[in-house]
């Protein structure tokens, strides 16, 4: 005869056992991770672009105000995870390619200094206001 697998918890109705459910939970945990990988590689790519338009030019220091906007977009669509990640991927492209000294974390300008230091508070708090109550691209 064959044998009947069911699940002996309480909680668990019959027709579920714990493998399944084992299984349902760690897709469940792989999808936000998936998500916050993508948004922070997409805010990362975005800001090597931006650096790379902005150099040179005299209005650079302004650059990390205006990619908050690339940072509320990011934290919207991909949730908090990414837009934490986002958020600090961008500001260390801005302080190691775009302001001076090249290739370092340091920032000689303060008023670049300044910039990014508003940068990662706004996009803290866009990540933490903005992302949406099921976080993640794919909802279901």
């Amino acid at each position: 005869m064959r044998e009947r697998t069911e699940s002996k918890s309480p909680f668990c109705p019959k027709f579920m056992n714990m493998t399944s459910i084992k299984a349902a939970t760690s897709k469940l945990r792989t999808l936000p991770l998936a998500d916050a990988a993508i948004g922070g590689a997409l805010c990362a790519i975005a800001a090597v672009v931006a650096s790379i338009v902005a150099s040179g030019h005299s209005w650079k220091t302004l650059v990390p105000l205006v990619f908050t906007l690339v940072l509320l977009l990011n934290a919207r669509l991909f949730g908090m995870r990414a837009g934490l990640v986002g958020t600090v991927l961008a500001a260390l492209v801005f302080a190691g390619w775009l302001f001076g000294p090249v290739g370092s974390l340091q920032v000689a300008s303060d008023s670049a200094r300044a910039n990014l230091g508003w940068m990662l508070l706004i996009g803290v708090g866009f990540s933490f206001l903005f992302a949406p109550p099921t976080s993640g691209f794919r909802r279901h």
